[in-house]
């Protein structure tokens, strides 16, 4: 990070008061000068910044309120050596970020290639649903990788994405959440992120060209509710105001390190293991929706091809590698 995007967190962290040269001076270790100097470049990039003798440096404008400027330095400031070269884009409204960075993949970016938006309006989950993304409410990120993997190993993308997710809810917000196999992180029963994986396959070799990973995560309640079709499934990490900078740059950053981590270190074993370890659907009671079929049965088990196993009311053994399963009350 650069010294003037340094500067510059230090004075949108300071929630409109004043920060003295010699303080900046000492957190950052360089001289007054060079502080000035920053300050200087930050104002020829358009940034209102106040000066005041024996007082020190205030930004003014409301930067502290644009995620878009506060966000990207505050997240990689955040990132850990795994995520680090990361390249980050934040946009305040998007049609849809996994849209988005599938077009950027087909032109060539590169792997680790990630967009984050404040708002999606053509927001999207599985089997072309839509998935409702308002502003200020939620994190909707999506982020583009280049694995050397066959095609039929993407869903562990999704499943070190979910587990990324449920890591980052627990350390930042102290909240434990669960995994409905395969691609909701539920809370209290409802639905508070989803998980969209699109992969394009090399036919011929039947390896990945490329896959985007996109989730939305629901930190609080959208003013006036969630739309009525969605209400009794969806649900937020927090029911009052709470999606602050803050808080929204420290779960991005976080799901980051998790999801790059994983990526790169974690084995397929250890992963379906943990992901085992937060769902919420084995030993339960669930409704299987499958394409040509609709039945109860009770979750057994997920397998090392992340597939669910399940035992139907005749006591039939199924392997589900695509349905949509929900959860009955009461365990088995």
């Amino acid at each position: 990070m650069k010294l003037k995007e340094q500067v510059l967190l230090i004075l949108m962290s300071s929630k409109g008061k004043f920060v003295s040269g010699e303080e900046i001076s000492k957190q950052l270790y360089v001289s007054r000068n060079a502080v000035w100097k920053a300050i200087n470049s930050l104002r020829a990039d358009g940034f209102i910044i106040d000066a005041a003798q024996n007082k020190g440096y205030l930004l003014s404008g409301g930067e502290t309120d644009d995620f878009t400027r506060y966000g990207i330095l505050r997240i990689r400031q955040l990132l850990k050596k795994s995520a680090a070269d990361a390249d980050i884009t934040i946009k305040d409204i998007v049609t849809s970020t996994n849209t988005l960075l599938r077009i950027s993949a087909e032109n060539g970016a590169p792997s680790k290639t990630v967009l984050i938006a404040n708002e999606q309006t053509e927001g999207r989950g599985r089997h072309g649903k839509s998935f409702y993304s308002p502003a200020d409410t939620g994190i909707y990120m999506s982020v583009l990788l280049r694995p050397d993997f066959k095609a039929d190993k993407a869903f562990f993308i999704t499943a070190g994405a979910a587990v990324s997710v449920v890591r980052a809810i627990k350390k930042v917000c102290g909240i434990e959440a669960g995994i409905k196999w395969i691609n909701d992180i539920m809370l209290n029963g409802k639905k508070i992120c989803g998980i969209l994986t699109e992969a394009v396959t090399d036919f011929e070799s039947g390896s990945l060209q490329y896959a985007v990973m996109g989730l939305g995560v629901n930190i609080s309640r959208p003013k006036g509710g969630f739309p009525s079709e969605i209400s009794d499934i969806a649900s937020s990490l927090y029911s009052e105001e709470a999606a602050g900078n803050e808080l929204k740059c420290a779960l991005a950053a976080e799901i980051l390190n998790n999801f790059f981590d994983i990526c790169e270190r974690m084995s397929v074993d250890k992963l379906t293991e943990e992901y085992k370890s937060y769902s919420v659907v084995l030993g339960k009671r669930i409704r299987v929706i499958s394409s040509n079929a609709e039945y109860y049965a009770t979750a057994v088990d997920i397998d090392k091809n992340a597939r669910l196993i399940v035992r139907d009311e005749n006591g039939d053994m199924h392997t589900l590698s695509s349905a949509e399963v929900s959860v009955r009350e009461g365990q088995i």
